[in-house]
């Protein structure tokens, strides 16, 4: 009577064949292996992916979609009145040193009007 097994170690110690199944335990290391082909990563599968070095700004969430492919949400779009979004910083207003009223109604509108340019206000009705 012979008997072949799945696993083992061929003389000398030079070549180990699985044919069953191979578990590595938690803690154990593999080393040697070739990660060429690597596979595509999926929700299911660990593998690699191919993207971008992050900017220092970035911190929005990849998802991997179906396809295999990576996907990031939209960024915001400009800010409108109903619409959060994104706005710019107003350009710089100087310090008023009006010493009568109309002086100071001409530096609050140019701080009205830098506040309109920057978005942060919507523009005046036509």
């Amino acid at each position: 009577m012979s008997y072949n097994t799945k696993n083992y170690t061929e003389q000398g110690g030079e070549k180990t064949v699985i044919g069953g199944t191979l578990e590595i335990k938690e803690g154990a290391s593999v080393t040697g292996l070739s990660a060429d082909p690597l596979l595509v990563a999926t929700e299911e599968t660990l593998g690699g992916v191919k993207a971008a070095a992050a900017g220092e700004g970035d911190t929005v969430e990849i998802k991997i979609g179906e396809d295999g492919k990576l996907y990031a949400p939209t960024y915001p779009t400009d800010a409108t009145e109903s619409v959060s979004g994104l706005v710019k910083m107003a350009a710089n207003q100087a310090d008023s040193i009006a010493e009568d009223t109309a002086t100071l109604v001409t530096d609050f509108n140019t701080l009205l009007a830098k506040l309109k340019a920057a978005g942060l206000m919507a523009a005046d009705e036509e």
